[in-house]
């Protein structure tokens, strides 16, 4: 499809909207909860090279963005570009209702128990369980962005350095989607 075609197809209804909330990588639902509405249909997006998927292994939590075309076409030069590549992580991340994020979030340096993180965690999600909370923080270890340690008869978990970079990429994303 030329140009011309795709800045027609992009006046009619709410089309331009919806790719202006993509500008930063944003997960469909983000987009239609910012939109307040139902049901965005990608395909369209997708085949005219509108959009770009970046995790496309991912069934959950797949994160889109514009292409550099569709950059220029709406004549956005000021965007930012992300310098992560863990697209994957933080489309999974993303997919839990917030519930790894808010673990990963509370996590840090200092050893702490899994109570120890669901009581600092609780200000953010107060329905986060004992048992979930073990649940996510094997799941961050087992990705590689935890690690625990064994002491006398209590275990400890701590963030680590792939850890630490993700975290503080996860910030800079919903801070410019929030």
């Amino acid at each position: 499809m030329e140009n011309s075609d795709v800045i027609i197809w992009l006046h009619q209804s709410n089309r331009k909207r919806i790719l202006l909330s993509f500008s930063v990588p944003k997960t469909l639902r983000q987009v239609e909860k910012e939109l307040s509405t139902k049901k965005i249909n990608m395909k369209p997006f997708l085949e005219k090279n509108l959009l770009k998927l970046l995790n496309p292994s991912a069934k959950k939590g797949r994160l889109y963005v514009l292409t550099n075309n569709t950059k220029k076409i709406l004549r956005l030069s000021g965007c930012r570009k992300e310098s992560t590549t863990e697209w994957d992580l933080i489309g999974w991340i993303l997919a839990s209702p917030r519930q790894r994020h808010i673990a990963l979030k509370v996590i840090d340096s200092v050893k702490r128990t899994s109570e120890n993180i669901r009581e600092r965690a609780s200000k953010y999600n107060p329905h986060l369980t004992r048992i979930s909370t073990k649940k996510i923080l094997k799941e961050l270890i087992s990705k590689g962005l935890a690690k625990t340690e064994i002491t006398g008869r209590k275990r400890y978990y701590q963030i680590n350095e792939k850890g630490k970079v993700l975290s503080n990429d996860m910030a800079k994303i919903l801070k410019i989607i929030e």
